[in-house]
């Protein structure tokens, strides 16, 4: 049993291949799109100011917009990857649910703790939407790298 007290629980963002696919799908588009704009400016025969100015600022919100999200996505899946591999499975009960919002739907703040084979049980506090399974008592799977304490929420 794996006994590290010092790291703190992290969760992880699980991502499949085709979600990041796809993230990387939309960065792969979205980055041309200022240099694109760009270079029709400069192509045109008079350089009309603003064309110059737009190309310029969507090129400076798109590449490093598109740099951050293919960096997020590769981030994510190896997360992801990683806790597949080596990750346990446990179980997070819910010990309390407090419902903080219902703008667009209702948000909880839960406390769970996450307990199972080869690691120390801890406790979380996430901000869930939903009102199913959220209740004090409930049971949800997780899966738990028992090294580092980082873990994802399966359900």
């Amino acid at each position: 049993m794996v006994t590290s007290s010092a790291a703190q629980p992290a969760q992880v963002s699980t991502l499949s291949g085709v979600g990041a696919l796809l993230m990387k799908g939309v960065a792969a588009l979205v980055a041309p799109c200022g240099p694109a704009v760009l270079g029709v400016a400069v192509l045109l025969p008079d350089r009309h100011w603003i064309v110059l100015l737009v190309g310029t600022l969507t090129t400076a919100v798109s590449v490093p917009g598109s740099v951050a999200l293919w960096r997020l996505a590769s981030r994510n899946r190896a997360g992801t990857r990683r806790l597949e591999a080596i990750g346990v499975r446990a179980t997070a009960e819910v010990l309390t649910s407090t419902l903080t919002g219902s703008d667009e739907g209702h948000t909880y703040e839960v406390v769970m703790r996450v307990s199972g084979l080869g690691f120390e049980p801890f406790e979380v506090t996430q901000r869930r939407t939903g009102s199913a399974g959220l209740s004090a008592g409930a049971r949800l799977q997780a899966l738990v790298d028992p090294f580092d304490r980082s873990f994802t929420i399966l359900n």
